[in-house]
Formats: C-alpha cells, sequence, structure tokens
C-alpha cells in the first residue's frame, strides 16, 4: 500500500528508524488508519447539526459561520411540529469555504426535525450525506437520532467512504452516544464539547472486518478539526491486540498501538 502524501503516512516511533506502511504488512495498521480517517468526517456531524440551532424561527443557517447554505425546505414550518416533520437540504460551500474549526467541506447535508426539545429547539431525528467530500474523500452516511436519557444522544450510523486519490472504499456501521460536556447548544460556532462513546463494526480497504469500542470516550468540540482525545480498542480476525490514542489537544495526531510496538499517524 502506497499514500501518495504525507498527510497518510504511518512513522514508526519507538525503535530505531522508520517504516512506511508497506514495511508493517496491509492488516498490521491499515484497519486503524482507515478507521481514524472515516471517523474523523462522521464524529463531527451531530455537533455541528446541533450548533446550527434550529427550530421555529430559524430554519435557515449562519452561511458565514458554518460555510453551509440551505438549497430547499419541505415541510409546514409555520406550525411546526403539529403539521408533520420538516427537512432541509443544507449544501456546503464548493467553493473551499472554512468554518469556525479549520474545516473545508463541499457537498449535500439534509437534517431530518419531528418535535421539540425543552428549549424550544428542533428535535433532530435523522441526517444524511449523500456525496459529502472532505479531506480527500466522498462520504456516503445515513444515521437516525435518538435520546437515550440522562442527557445522552445515540447516532446510530451507515456509512462508506472512499478515497478520491485511488480505488478503495470501506465501510463503518454501529452507534456513536453523545453527551455534552462543555458549552451550550446555541448557534455559537467553537463553544461545544460533547465525550462520544463508540460501538461500530467495519471493513478496510482491504476487506479486513474490525470492531472498535471506546475504552476511553472520544472528546469532539465543534471548534477543532479533529477529534482531540479519546481511546479505542479494535478487534479483528488475528486477535493482536490495537489501539488507536487521540491524545490530548486539538491537532492532527494519533497514536497507533499494535501488540507492544507503536505507531505515529497524522490525520488529514
Amino acid at each position: 500500500m502506497k499514500f501518495r502524501t504525507g498527510a497518510l503516512l504511518a512513522i514508526l516511533l519507538l525503535v530505531p528508524g522508520c517504516k512506511k506502511e508497506d514495511d508493517l504488512g496491509s492488516e498490521e495498521v491499515s484497519t486503524m488508519v482507515d478507521h481514524a480517517y472515516a471517523e474523523n468526517l462522521i464524529t463531527p456531524l451531530f455537533p455541528l447539526a446541533q450548533a446550527m440551532g434550529f427550530g421555529p424561527g430559524r430554519w435557515s443557517p449562519d452561511s458565514a459561520l458554518f460555510c453551509v447554505g440551505l438549497d430547499s425546505l419541505a415541510g409546514d414550518t409555520t406550525a411546526f411540529p403539529a403539521n408533520g416533520p420538516v427537512t432541509l437540504h443544507l449544501r456546503f460551500s464548493d467553493g473551499g469555504c472554512t468554518d469556525a474549526a479549520g474545516r473545508g467541506r463541499s457537498g449535500p447535508f439534509i437534517l431530518r426535525y419531528d418535535s421539540l426539545e425543552s428549549d424550544g429547539r428542533a428535535r433532530l431525528i435523522a441526517f444524511s450525506t449523500p456525496g459529502l467530500q472532505c479531506a480527500g474523500f466522498e462520504l456516503q452516511c445515513g444515521a437516525s437520532v435518538n435520546a437515550l436519557g440522562d442527557g445522552r444522544v445515540r447516532v446510530q450510523v451507515d456509512s462508506s467512504a472512499i478515497w478520491r486519490q485511488g480505488a478503495w472504499s470501506r465501510r463503518y456501521r454501529g452507534h456513536l452516544d453523545h453527551e455534552l460536556i462543555s458549552g451550550s447548544i446555541d448557534d455559537v460556532a467553537g463553544d461545544d464539547v460533547y465525550a462520544v462513546s463508540v460501538e461500530v463494526i467495519g471493513q478496510d480497504r482491504y476487506g479486513t472486518a474490525y470492531t472498535a469500542t471506546t475504552s476511553t470516550a472520544l472528546e469532539v468540540a465543534t471548534g477543532c478539526r479533529w477529534v482531540r482525545a479519546g481511546v479505542l480498542a479494535f478487534v479483528q480476525s488475528d486477535e493482536r491486540e490495537r489501539t488507536l490514542d487521540h491524545g490530548s489537544g486539538c491537532d492532527a495526531r494519533a497514536d497507533l498501538m499494535v501488540s507492544d510496538t507503536r505507531f505515529g499517524l497524522i490525520i488529514p
């Protein structure tokens, strides 16, 4: 396997010298690399939708703040929710607009609401990204959203991501449980932080199946381009111990551990 950009290079940190992923074997780190890229596309979507603060009197996003505009709207916003759900068809700017977190996206983002939260906001029940482009990938993602109680929300996702510069793709499905731990849900970008517990199954670009669960909850902030903390444990058929550690702080680095060997990863 060869990556074409320096951002996609796994580097051996704990023994002398450096090795490219080619030297490690396709099943050593490729699953965690592919998962990390997909995770960084998917985990910001629910916090982003919440930050837009849609509801009665507010059915259009702040385009300058979120780099997204309203393409169309289906449903009765005037009488919402009495006359049924409302669906917003949003589109991220194609011209390279960068949002408050420093992330550029292009393509559609569809949000569906059916009732009101206790604070008067519309309650998000589903979202999808039919062809969203970001960080060199095209993401197809569908998700349902359900409250779990105690302030936690479950996002059930089924997604696939395609690396646009190569002939490979992979699938990622399962649930991401979100809990707001800092900030308040409003239309102020960049101040919301979520703890996200993950339990998913997936396949990497070679078709290798895996499960991934959080041993330490991920920390996802609307003001950070990357997952900024948390640890995931991976299970594959070879039963070797694997972990993905996002460290701490808003940066692109993550550590991959295979048995007793650590590798560094830069996430695009």
